[in-house]
């Protein structure tokens, strides 16, 4: 069974052109890193952080919520969950850096 899952994954991968993978990845990253820099900027009390956080993460929800759902498991397993869960921890981790550059 799991075979039968990564061959898939595999055909999606080289059906689907580089500019779109890079796309779904770029955009998920982004919005899980904004996503977790918010909560932190939160936290902090950190007023400018939280308005511009804010304002890029509708930015990015709208991009998010706008575009074509993911119909592949390339797109369900590999595009939307991995770039996103990497974009917030690295979010996470960055953002105490930038609430000191920004203090």
């Amino acid at each position: 069974m799991p075979t039968k899952k990564i061959k898939e994954i595999v055909k999606e991968y080289k059906d689907a052109t580089a500019f779109e993978i890079f796309e779904g990845v770029r955009d998920n990253f982004l919005f899980g890193f904004i996503g977790a820099t918010l909560v932190v900027f939160i936290s902090t009390r950190l007023d400018i952080g939280v308005l511009l956080g804010y304002i890029t993460y509708y930015y990015f929800m709208g991009r998010i919520v706008n575009r074509p759902k993911y119909v592949t498991s390339l797109g369900k397993l590999i595009v939307f969950p991995i770039p996103s869960a990497l974009g917030a921890f690295a979010g996470y981790k960055l953002a105490y850096y930038l609430h000191l550059i920004i203090q």
